[in-house]
C-alpha cells in the first residue's frame, strides 16, 4: 500500500547566487517544490509506494508539476486540476549556510484551494497519512486535510505532522497554534523544526517540547540543524548529533527528514527510545545527504545512497 502526502505543490525559483539574498539575486533556476511534495519524492526514492492529494492549475507550471511526479513514480490519482486556479510560485534565496529565505506569489492558488467535496479516499487503500505545511494553515485545504485526517485516526492508520512554519502565509497565529496543539495531540509522528517551535511557543527549546501534548505512543522530533535533532517518546528525551558534511542547499532538508522517519517508522514501529533515537540517526544521514546538494525534490537520494553513507560513517 501506498504512503498517502498531502499539501501544497508549487514552483520554486531558487537563486543560484549563494550567500546573497532575494534583493541582490540576479538569476534563479526552476524547481519542483512544495514541503509536501519534497517529502513524497523523498519517500520514492527511498523505495516507498506514494499517492498524492493536493491541487494544481491548468497553467505551464502546473503542467511542470505533474509530470515531475509522473516521473517521480508518484501515483497522481487525487491530484485535483482546476482551471481557474494557478501555481503558487516561491523564490528562494540562501545564506552562507544554505538557509532559505522565501517570498511567495500566490494569485487564486490551487495548493490552499482544494475542498472537501472534491476528495474521494478510502484510508483503507493506504498505509501512512503525511499532513502538513501551510495547507493545513489557510482555508478551504485546511478543513478538507484535517477531514482526511480524522477518517485515517478512525481507520487506526498512522499519520504524521509537520507544522513547517511559513510565518508570512500565516494570518492568524493563535488559529495555528491552537491547531498545532490539537493535530499533535492525535498523530503518531510530530516533526518540527527549532525554528518552528520557537514561533509556536517564544519559549525556550526545553520548556517549548515540554509543552507539546503527544500521545504516549507517539514520537515527537525536533531538528536543530547542524547540531542534530532532539527526540521524545515515552517521557524519555535524547539528543541525536548530526553528520559533520559541507552546506551548500538547506531547501528540503526538514522535508527529507520527514520522509525518513516515515520510511523507518513503516519498517519498524519504535517500541523503545533507541528505536526512536535510530529512526533519528537514519533522518540525520538523508538530511546530510539533502544539504549537500542544491534543489528539494533533485536532492533527495536514494536508499542505496543512504546506506552507502551511514556505512561510511563511524557510529
Amino acid at each position: 500500500m501506498s504512503v498517502l502526502c498531502t499539501g501544497e505543490i508549487l514552483i520554486d525559483f531558487i537563486s543560484e547566487d549563494k550567500g546573497k539574498n532575494l534583493s541582490q539575486s540576479e538569476l534563479f533556476r526552476k524547481k519542483a517544490g512544495g514541503s509536501p511534495l519534497n517529502v513524497a519524492v523523498a519517500l520514492r526514492r527511498l523505495g516507498r509506494h506514494v499517492s498524492f492529494l493536493g491541487k494544481l492549475g491548468k497553467d505551464q507550471f502546473s503542467s511542470f508539476l505533474l509530470e515531475v511526479m509522473k516521473k517521480e513514480g508518484i501515483d497522481t490519482t487525487h491530484v485535483v486540476v482546476d482551471p481557474f486556479c494557478k501555481t503558487t510560485l516561491a523564490f528562494v534565496a540562501r545564506d552562507e549556510m544554505g538557509n532559505p529565505d522565501f517570498v511567495f506569489f500566490r494569485e487564486n492558488p490551487a495548493d490552499t484551494n482544494l475542498r472537501p467535496e472534491e476528495v474521494k479516499i478510502n484510508p483503507e487503500d493506504f498505509s501512512f497519512l503525511h499532513i502538513g505545511s501551510y495547507s493545513l494553515a489557510v482555508e478551504p485545504s485546511r478543513s478538507t486535510y484535517l477531514k482526511v485526517m480524522e477518517k485515517f485516526l478512525k481507520a487506526r492508520k498512522p499519520v504524521s505532522y509537520d507544522p513547517n512554519v511559513r510565518a508570512s502565509l500565516i494570518e492568524d497565529r493563535e488559529s495555528f497554534v491552537k491547531d498545532f496543539l490539537e493535530i499533535s495531540s492525535k498523530v503518531d509522528i510530530v516533526k518540527l523544526s527549532d525554528k518552528d517551535l520557537e514561533y509556536i511557543f517564544q519559549e525556550d527549546l526545553e520548556t517549548s517540547v515540554e509543552k507539546i501534548p503527544i500521545r504516549e505512543d507517539a514520537v515527537l522530533f525536533v531538528t536543530m540543524g547542524e547540531k542534530g535533532c532532539l527526540v521524545k517518546f515515552k517521557g524519555e528525551k535524547r539528543l541525536v548529533p548530526s553528520f559533520k558534511v559541507k552546506p551548500i542547499d538547506a531547501t528540503g532538508c526538514g522535508d527529507s527528514f520527514t520522509a525518513a522517519l516515515i520510511h523507518k517508522y513503516l519498517e519498524k514501529k519504535p517500541e523503545t527510545i533507541e528505536d526512536a533515537v535510530e529512526m533519528g540517526r537514519f533522518a540525520n544521514a538523508v538530511a546530510a545527504i539533502v544539504i549537500t546538494r542544491i534543489g528539494g525534490v533533485d536532492a533527495m537520494p536514494t536508499l542505496d545512497e543512504v546506506e552507502t553513507f551511514l556505512s561510511n560513517q563511524k557510529r
